[in-house]
Order: structure tokens, then sequence, then C-alpha cells
């Protein structure tokens, strides 16, 4: 049977993905100016929408075993797509004091589909391509970046363009994205991973392994270092350089390129370079981009550092999920699951905590400072995946 719609299908699903995890912060500003959000409550959002993915992540594997992936995958896009209509109706719906719970609401909604997207796609193209290798994983993934550019190029310049109280346009035109990739797994040939000849490994066997529990750990690391940058830039860029426009395209935007051509040539010299030593010098440039943006009196130097983030994280979340379906091949959906959980709780966590702790130091010392704090304390979230590496490259050397 020929899947080269699928596989595009999934490819376009990243999109989705990329869409709900990207274009709310584009409005961060927006809400701060017209609504009196703080960043606290603003990061909350973000806390909201990888909890309620984490949330999904842990259900996702059994439902899609009873219901079924295509029926899974349609519900989790037209949940993407009520919510960001939501995301844009309820200004026109409800009183100023409640659009917070509304937005909350939304955030949910769009979630949800994107916690079962960001399970059940990765298994899919494994069954499909029949050998996960690391090239056909990051190129998955760069469909992401792609998407991320494109949801900041697009959303960027609907904002420019529209009057600034017209922004909830913005959010229901992303929602044709998830009703076309709904209309795509409709009507494309489904490969069922559970259907692999690969011997199952039960969850509570994986629950017991310490390797596990150290990709779970890589996983949370790997995305709250990539989605605490990602999240923040485009306010971090447009407080130093006072132009909307220019600083999303300099910062958020310029992250997801360089995420996504990494990604891409690593997909096509994978068997040059070893996997592991890019993950390990990727987290110490990484730590370096955190350092630099947090630090640096330059803020071009600084913008730039931000930027380079994209680069120095792209193989983190792709490669954990590479390794760890080798060394556990009969994991199937339910190891995909826990470490998309894991990466979830690294998602939430990680922009929440920057956003708190940049709005209690900004309170003393102004929101740049604030951003400033936030990002050196992000620092720690790539040493953290840094030390893990090292501590499992001890552990295989002792055996």
């Amino acid at each position: 049977m020929n899947y080269t719609r699928t596989v595009r299908t999934c490819y376009l699903s990243t999109v989705t993905q990329a869409v709900l995890v990207n274009m709310p912060p584009l409005l961060f500003t927006l809400f701060a100016r017209d609504y009196g959000l703080n960043m606290e409550r603003l990061g909350r959002l973000v806390l909201i929408n990888f909890v309620t993915q984490l949330t999904v992540d842990a259900l996702a594997a059994r439902l899609a075993d009873k219901v079924g992936y295509r029926r899974c995958l349609m519900a989790a896009h037209l949940a993407a797509a009520l919510g960001f209509s939501l995301y844009g109706l309820f200004p026109l719906l409800l009183p100023k004091d409640l659009l917070y719970g509304g937005l909350c609401l939304a955030t949910i909604v769009f979630s949800a589909g994107g916690g079962l997207i960001e399970v059940l796609v990765s298994p899919i193209v494994n069954q499909i391509s029949g050998h996960l290798g690391a090239g056909a994983m990051t190129l998955l993934h760069s469909f992401y970046c792609w998407g991320q550019m494109l949801t900041v190029i697009l959303t960027t310049a609907l904002l420019r363009f529209l009057p600034g109280a017209r922004w909830y346009v913005v959010p229901i035109l992303w929602a044709a994205v998830p009703l076309v990739t709904t209309y795509g797994f409709a009507t494309s040939p489904m490969a069922e991973p559970r259907t692999s000849d690969t011997p199952s490994i039960p969850l509570s066997r994986l629950l017991r392994s310490g390797p596990f529990w150290v990709a779970v750990g890589l996983m949370a690391f790997s995305g709250a270092s990539e989605i605490a940058m990602a999240q923040w830039a485009s306010m971090f860029a447009e407080q130093g350089i006072g132009d909307k426009l220019l600083g999303d395209l300099l910062g958020p935007c310029l992250f997801a390129v360089l995420m996504a051509i990494v990604r891409m040539l690593y997909g096509k010299l994978e068997n040059k370079f070893p996997l592991k030593r890019f993950l390990l010098w990727g987290a110490v440039a990484c730590i370096g981009c955190y350092l630099t943006a947090a630090l640096s009196k330059n803020p071009a130097l600084a913008l730039a550092a931000c930027a380079l983030t994209g680069a120095t994280v792209a193989l983190m979340w792709p490669g954990i999920l590479h390794t760890s379906a080798g060394r556990f091949p009969g994991g199937g959906t339910g190891l995909f699951g826990m470490l998309a959980l894991g990466g979830d709780v690294g998602c939430s966590l990680g922009p929440w905590l920057l956003g708190f702790i940049g709005d209690r130091v900004g309170r003393r010392a102004g929101p740049q400072a604030g951003l400033r704090a936030g990002l050196l304390a992000g620092a720690a979230f790539p040493a953290g995946f840094l030390a893990l590496m090292l501590a499992g490259r001890r552990e295989e050397e002792r055996v």
C-alpha cells in the first residue's frame, strides 16, 4: 500500500502542532497592553497548554488502541480548529473581566488536540518507514520548525496590517490548517503501529527501567530548553528593538529557521556524525546562548543568542526519540506517549518558570531586566540535559 499521502499528512500535522504552540505567545504583547495580563498570567497560558498536552499524552496510547489512529487524529485536528476559533471568538463574546478565563478554556481545547498529535504521528511515520533512523525522525520534526517559521511570519504580518483590536482574526484564520489536515487523515490509508511484528514491551516493564527514566528526564530538559526560549523570544526581541515585526523576524522566526536547517542537514548527514556527540555539544552551546542572551549588554548580540538557541536544541527532541526507540524497539505508542509526556513536563514548567521569575524581578527592576533574569535561570535546562547525557554515557561505559 502506498502511504505517501499519509506521510505528507503527518508532516502537515506537525504544522498544526507548531501553530498551537507558537501562535499564542505572539499575541502576548497585545494581551499585556490591552488586557493588563502580567508575565506570570501569560506564562500560565503556556503552562495550561502543555499541562493539557501531557495529560492527553498519558491517555493517548490506550485511547488509540481502542478507537483507532485515524479517528483519534481526526478528533485531534477538529479540537485544534475549534480551540483556535474560540481563541478568536471569545474577545467578541465575553466581557473583559472574563476574557482570561476564555483564553484558558480555548487553550485547553486546542492543546488536547496537540497532545494526541504529538503522541500518534511519530509512531505512524516509524511504522511506515519500517526502520526508525535519526534522519527520518529529524526530517519529520523539521516540518514543525518550518511550521513555526510560517506561524511567526504570517501571524506577525497579519498583526501588522490588522488594527490592533482585531487580533482575533488571526487564530480564526489558523483554524484552516487543522481542518485541511482532518480531511487528509480521513482520506489517506492509515498504518496502525500497534500491528507491528516487533514483540511489544509492556509499559510496566518500561517503568522499571533506569535508562527509560533517563530518557524521560532528557525529554523534559529538551522541551524546557527549546520552548522556554521560543515562547519568550518575541517579547524579549520587541523590548530590545522596539519593533514587533522586526523583533519577531529576528527572534522566534530565525530561531525556527536555524532549528529546521540543522534538522534537515542532519537527516542527510546522520551516517557521518555521531548523534550523541551532537547532543552533548549542542547542550554546551545552548547553555552559552542562554547566558549570552541574559547577560549581554549588546541588544543585537543578545537577540542573536536567542535565535542561535534554535540550532543548539534542534536535535535534542528528535534525537532522544530516536535513541529511545532503538533501545526499546517494542515500546510502541506507549513509549512515545511516555516520552512525549516527559517532554511536555519540560515544555510546561520551563516557560512558566521563566515568566514567574521574570515577573518577580520585573516588578522591581523593569520588564527587560525581568526577562533577562528568567533567561539566566533558563540556562539550568540545557545544563540539566548535559548532566543527564554525561551520566548516561558513564553508565553505558560501566556496562
